[in-house]
């Protein structure tokens, strides 16, 4: 009866956990999609107050062109700059890392300003004319009022992580109106996995953040698919393999070109001008073409190439220029996400594919713009390491399900090529790797790899002298359960006496002979910065339960014994990550 009373406590217990972690989704929904709202206010007013208010005192026309739409970006670097790099440095770019950085190693902690900085400032650079997207910012402003959030229900790390990637997801559903592909980005991206209880609580807050926002904008999808980009014909699926493979390097290409320009700007020692100079080079590469998405966010473009307005030429044009004025925008300083302009170019660069598809085999690719869509997926899959997003989020966003299997095939073949190119970085990570952060993605255990063993060995050790009688270190053994002891002579490590040396001695011997006469000279022992993979793979092959660990510098140093509890500790680091 007991054991039954007891058994129901506990299951009451996990029932009230997850109920609670759910309620946080929920919440963390509400403050999401209300986050996306404002935001996308704030872009329009913004939009308004440069493109039609300010534009109309620089309006100086040549060739039909308003030579003033220049100057936009550039005014919008001059505000954004200063309040960037003097209040809130994590601001600046496109956000996610900043999220992913507080997540992984802060335990979701960010600054409460961030918040309103970031909603500030991003609306002016986009809402100016800077190549930038949404997704960023709002996944920084929804994790930032998570954060918040957090701070006010004095939750633990593991529930404030969960409140920032539900903020996160709720904006990003929001945002392009797909509540299953803003969870799985949260999800993929964020967390680098999932379990039923975050699954739960960020799908929650997914579906109000977009509930939210489709309440105040209608139910409409972030860019339309005319009906007739279909896919029927098994055989076009090499087509869509071949764009995966060649999206993959497209994608290393995007990224490198990206933190190139970052580089370039990092190195000029100018403070917040930088910003301003960006936002002119913007200007000056996108004013000609600023009608067709160049600048802003651009998927005026991507709905215009869906239709099928744009030639071969100028789809080549648009992607590479999107490319330059992105990296000019964000790499300067300016604050705007990398997922909108992703889209963008591997929409143009997609519709140039499919007209060279339809080309080479006209009888089999019938709607060359079809691939403009799987190149939007593709690309982003390969840039930001996230197929499964990319394959349910597109279809979502753009309201056609009929391209689910081409998805598949250019996302997951797209993904291979980035990852074999540029291993677990990809354009979010790479800008924490740059910095001496690695993120550790949880149940990849190859993770061990870049554990060390002195963050996990037992540094506490009980040691013995080669002097000491056997029967004392027989006392010891029955008093604290241990099986290896290191023997220690003027601080040096000269050998190491274990249970089964003490239990090979006749026990009448024990009081006559010393440690000395039974400890093991030559002994395996690991360095205390070796990874714990190594340690692994030492233990289960020679198969023991405890290593000694010693300083590389000095092998007679004791610095500690790796033992299988500290495995487990190491096991629980990742898994809680």
């Amino acid at each position: 009866m007991s054991w039954r009373f007891l058994r129901s406590l506990r299951i009451r217990k996990e029932i009230k956990n997850f109920l609670y972690t759910d309620m946080l989704g929920v919440i963390a929904g509400v403050i999401g999609g209300l986050g996306a709202v404002v935001f996308r206010e704030m872009i329009k007013i913004n939009r308004f107050i440069f493109f039609t208010l300010i534009l109309s005192f620089l309006s100086c026309k040549l060739c039909n062109l308003n030579l003033g739409v220049i100057l936009l970006p550039a005014l919008g670097g001059l505000i954004v700059g200063p309040l960037v790099f003097k209040y809130a440095p994590e601001a600046k770019g496109h956000g996610v890392p900043e999220v992913m950085e507080a997540v992984r190693l802060f335990q979701g902690k960010i600054r409460r300003r961030v918040a309103l900085i970031k909603i500030f400032v991003s609306s002016v650079t986009i809402g100016s004319g800077g190549s930038a997207g949404r997704e960023g910012p709002i996944a920084q402003i929804g994790a930032a009022f998570g954060s918040i959030l957090g701070d006010l229900l004095k939750v633990g790390g593991r529930e404030r992580k969960l409140i920032v990637v539900s903020g996160l997801s709720a904006g990003i559903a929001g945002t392009f109106n797909a509540p299953l592909g803003g969870a799985i980005f949260g999800l993929e991206v964020m967390y680098g996995g999932l379990t039923l209880t975050n699954a739960i609580a960020v799908i929650l807050a997914a579906v109000i953040g977009a509930a939210i926002v489709e309440a105040v904008y209608g139910p409409y999808p972030a860019f339309y698919a005319p009906p007739y980009l279909t896919f029927s014909n098994p055989a076009e699926l090499i087509f869509y393999f071949l764009l995966g493979i060649i999206f993959g390097f497209l994608a290393v290409i995007w990224i490198k070109l990206f933190y190139f320009f970052e580089d370039l700007y990092d190195k000029l020692k100018i403070g917040y001008y930088k910003t301003a100079i960006g936002g002119l080079i913007t200007g000056i590469l996108g004013f000609a073409f600023y009608e067709y998405g160049v600048l802003g966010v651009g998927y005026e473009g991507i709905n215009l190439v869906l239709i099928g307005e744009l030639s071969l030429s100028l789809l080549l044009v648009l992607g590479t220029l999107k490319m330059l004025t992105t990296a000019n925008t964000i790499g300067s300083g300016g604050s705007g996400g990398v997922f909108a302009p992703s889209l963008y170019i591997g929409a143009m660069y997609g519709g140039a594919l499919g007209i060279l598809f339809n080309i080479l085999c006209p009888s089999l690719v019938k709607h060359p713009f079809t691939y403009s869509l799987a190149g939007m997926a593709a690309l982003f899959a390969a840039t930001a390491h996230a197929p499964l997003s990319m394959i349910i989020m597109i279809p979502e966003m753009s309201n056609d399900y009929s391209l689910l299997l081409p998805m598949m095939a250019a996302c997951s073949t797209s993904y291979i090529i980035s990852r074999i190119m540029l291993g677990d970085s990809n354009i979010y990570t790479l800008k924490l790797k740059r910095k001496g952060i690695r993120i550790l993605l949880p149940y990849d255990f190859t993770l061990f790899e870049v554990l060390e063993v002195k963050e996990f060995m037992t540094k506490d050790v009980i040691t013995i002298t080669p002097d000491m009688h056997l029967n004392e270190v027989y006392n010891l053994i029955k008093e604290t359960h241990h099986d290896c002891y290191p023997v220690i002579v003027k601080n040096e490590l000269v050998g190491v006496v274990t249970v089964d040396d003490i239990m090979g001695v006749p026990f009448h011997l024990l009081q006559k002979l010393t440690v000395k006469d039974v400890m093991r000279r030559k002994f395996r022992y690991i360095y205390s910065d070796d990874s714990i993979k190594k340690a692994i793979e030492i233990m289960y092959s020679e198969g023991i339960g405890k290593i000694i660990v010693v300083s590389k510098s000095n092998p007679r140093k004791l610095d500690g014994i790796l033992t299988k509890t500290d495995i487990i500790k190491a096991y629980k680091y990742i898994t809680a990550l």
